[in-house]
């Protein structure tokens, strides 16, 4: 099992930011409180005690819902690897996670074409490939989507292609109750089954209210989720200066009361469900209208909420790699370098959309690689400093004496592969050896390796009676999902 780069050593707020904040929070949860277009919604949420206004379909909640839902959210759990003990993350906070992608995303960046295009199954079989082969990669989503085929068939195909070639967990999409229902079906299949799925969860479940202050009907999946034991990450995702105020401290407080509610209501729906912050702290860009991916403002919304998630004792999700550059060079890996580190020091648990670029919109297997090295730098940094009579090394010292050389010294044999960092695809080579190797910049370096994964990957081995049923419950939701659009 792993355990995670230590995190959490970063605070932006002080004390008394930290307590207007929730206190802004639970006001806003009492006041207007959230709207919802569910009958489901508001009938769990009246018997859990929340203040159920039906002719204006509002739900108020009270502080002490909010404080006993906080106790019940357990802090502490496993996400297992599938059949595959040695990719199970140990979630709770301070422990830190990078994971490939975000949802299906409608384009693929194309190395030899050096444009993004629409993807295929394939992209999305190869990808996933590409994100199980990689070391520093702890969770595998999409970079791309089965794109060539039927539009409201495609994610199915795409999670086919996951459970079919990684162990590693992942996110489902949980939307509206029949979709939801087909897909936990295929996601129990991949399992071993429905009590499989229950008791070693290898899947987060994504539920998007809408922002603000708002769920929706297309949100009730979240109940046969819960029900299944998939842990839920509840998504909110205002944007500064559009769907949520145009202040940092203003957005924070709506995310938190909005984040507050889905422990709310994943607590009503079961105490003890497992539940995961995902308190999206978007920037709408005023220039282009986009969702920005790398902006400062962003990535302080962040840190400032995985703050706040250590006070609650709840897991944190958050974007942690995605760039809003075009491809993969100096931009991207800055940003992404920018996102991940903050996000790493501030002990966000499970970060997302490394390999993703352009606001989203495409992802590369290249930047995913990149992604990977830079996961290897940051747990370097992340991991400390030990200090102790055999790492300050006195007598070393001492033995070195005046201006004497440590090369030759035991200590540095024991210590130097650890203590020191070698890149595996960042080139730490003098002028002479790189124009010899090639001269390659390290995007055509990430192609050559991205190409030898796939040279030597294969699907993730399955037993016969569940490769069966993964096929089954696929053929099931394809035709049903034909049924219900009247294609049939």
């Amino acid at each position: 099992m792993k355990t995670g780069a230590p995190g959490g050593i970063l605070n932006i707020l002080t004390e008394d930011a930290m307590l207007r904040i929730q206190h802004a929070a639970l006001a806003l949860l009492q006041d207007p409180g959230i709207q919802s277009e569910s009958n489901l919604f508001l009938d769990i949420c009246g018997r859990g005690g929340a203040q159920v206004d039906r002719e204006k379909r509002t739900i108020r909640v009270p502080p002490d819902l909010v404080e006993a839902a906080l106790k019940t959210a357990p802090p502490s759990w496993i996400l297992h690897g599938r059949r595959a003990p040695e990719m199970d993350l140990l979630v709770e906070p301070c422990r830190v996670y990078y994971g490939m992608g975000g949802t299906s995303e409608p384009m693929v960046w194309d190395h030899s074409l050096s444009r993004p295009r629409q993807p295929t199954k394939d992209d999305m079989v190869a990808s996933t490939r590409v994100g199980h082969a990689l070391a520093n990669i702890d969770f595998v989503q999409t970079i791309c989507m089965s794109g060539d085929k039927p539009t409201g068939q495609i994610f199915f195909h795409d999670f086919d292609a996951i459970f079919r070639n990684t162990t590693k967990p992942t996110v489902l999409n949980i939307l509206e109750r029949p979709f939801t229902q087909l897909l936990l079906g295929i996601a129990a299949a991949a399992s071993g089954g429905e009590e499989a799925l229950r008791n070693q969860p290898s899947m987060l479940g994504i539920v998007t209210p809408v922002t603000p202050l708002k769920i929706a009907i297309m949100n009730e999946g979240i109940i046969d989720a819960v029900n299944a034991g998939v842990p839920i990450l509840y998504s909110p995702g205002p944007m500064m200066g559009a769907t949520g105020p145009a202040t940092i401290a203003g957005t924070l407080a709506l995310t938190t009361a909005e984040v507050l509610f889905g422990v709310v209501l994943t607590q009503l729906i079961q105490p003890g469900a497992k539940v995961v912050l995902k308190p999206d702290t978007d920037v709408f860009d005023m220039t282009t209208t986009q969702c920005t991916y790398g902006s400062p403002e962003q990535n302080l919304g962040k840190v400032a909420m995985a703050q706040l998630a250590r006070f609650y004792k709840i897991p944190i999700y958050s974007l942690g790699g995605g760039v809003e550059g075009k491809v993969p060079d100096a931009e991207t890996a800055a940003e992404a370098m920018m996102s991940m580190l903050l996000n790493g020091l501030a002990g966000i648990n499970l970060n997302q959309s490394l390999g993703s670029m352009a606001f989203g919109l495409y992802g590369s297997q290249e930047q995913v690689v990149i992604c990977d090295e830079i996961v290897r730098q940051i747990k370097h940094v992340l991991r400390g400093i030990v200090v102790d009579d055999e790492t300050l090394a006195l007598d070393v010292i001492r033995e070195a004496g005046y201006g004497g050389s440590f090369l030759g010294a035991d200590h540095t044999v024991r210590h130097f592969r650890k203590e020191l960092y070698f890149p595996f695809l960042f080139q730490r080579k003098t002028i002479d050896q790189w124009l010899d190797s090639g001269s390659k910049m390290s995007h055509e370096i990430a192609h050559d390796r991205v190409q030898e994964i796939l040279a030597k990957a294969g699907p993730a081995p399955l037993p016969a009676s569940v490769d069966a049923a993964l096929e089954q419950a696929l053929n099931y939701a394809l035709k049903e999902t034909d049924r219900i659009a009247g294609r049939s």
